[in-house]
């Protein structure tokens, strides 16, 4: 049993590796308008804190519901996304 659990830890670790190479460096070849995008809000942070005010506004804090909701930043790289690429918010 101890074998098999570590054999499993091992194979999750190399596809969570695997993954993280993925991830870390985007390849932007495809869509240099993200890549820009996505270089100008690592220049800019204050950029998504100005929004985080206005998304934020009016929350209240619960202890019902999920806690992995979007971060501020995932939900204003989706709206660039949603503009730049036409779709509407079902299509995303």
């Amino acid at each position: 049993m101890c074998v098999f659990l570590l054999d499993l830890r091992k194979n999750t670790m190399r596809l969570f590796e695997d993954f993280k190479i993925k991830f870390e460096k985007p390849d932007w070849a495809r869509d240099p308008e993200l890549g820009m995008i996505d270089t100008i809000l690592e220049q800019h942070p204050h950029l998504v804190a100005l929004l985080q005010e206005d998304i934020t506004r009016g929350q209240k804090a619960s202890i019902f519901g999920r806690k992995d909701t979007p971060s501020v930043e995932q939900i204003m790289r989706a709206a660039i996304y949603k503009e730049l690429k036409g779709l509407e918010y079902r299509e995303l």
